[in-house]
């Protein structure tokens, strides 16, 4: 996926890093250098429960294993052990399974995201209409979710 005409897709200076460093020859270290940014950080960890969820909802257990087995040789990275438990953990928790990855250190977390999302882009990758989809799904999350903290909610009594 190329950078150019793809930076004006998301509706968040955010999503617009995101995109971007998905555009970069290598995504997951890309994507890992926004950890210096808040909104980029939420959004991220967005998108890999969007991305997770519509990827593998409904599925065997098996299909992460294979995946993540897959990811991590793809990355040249050990496809066995630690590594690959704790991927498979925190997909499983965004799928509903949070106490697979109870206890994992956030830092962890933010690296297996970036390799996860990063992998998007792996050829052939997801077109760009579906990653725009991904990210404004993501986008749309992080404002429902994230009230600001001085809006009323509900009703007033006067």
């Amino acid at each position: 996926m190329g950078q150019t005409g793809t930076l004006d897709k998301a509706a968040t200076a955010a999503g617009r890093l995101i995109l971007e460093a998905l555009g970069e020859e290598r995504p997951a270290r890309s994507l890992s250098r926004l950890s210096d940014s808040p909104r980029a950080v939420r959004l991220l960890r967005e998108l890999f429960i969007v991305a997770i969820r519509r990827s593998f909802v409904g599925r065997e257990p098996r299909e992460v294993t294979r995946y993540v087995r897959d990811l991590l040789e793809y990355q040249s990275l050990p496809a066995d052990g630690e590594l690959a438990r704790e991927a498979e953990a925190i997909i499983r928790a965004a799928l509903g399974e949070p106490e697979l990855a109870h206890g994992m250190p956030e830092l962890r977390r933010f690296e297996l995201i970036c390799h996860v999302v990063g992998d998007l882009t792996r050829p052939p990758g997801k077109p760009p209409a579906e990653l725009y989809a991904l990210i404004d799904q993501a986008e749309q999350r992080v404002a429902r979710f994230d009230r600001p903290r001085n809006r009323v909610v509900g009703r007033r009594v006067t």
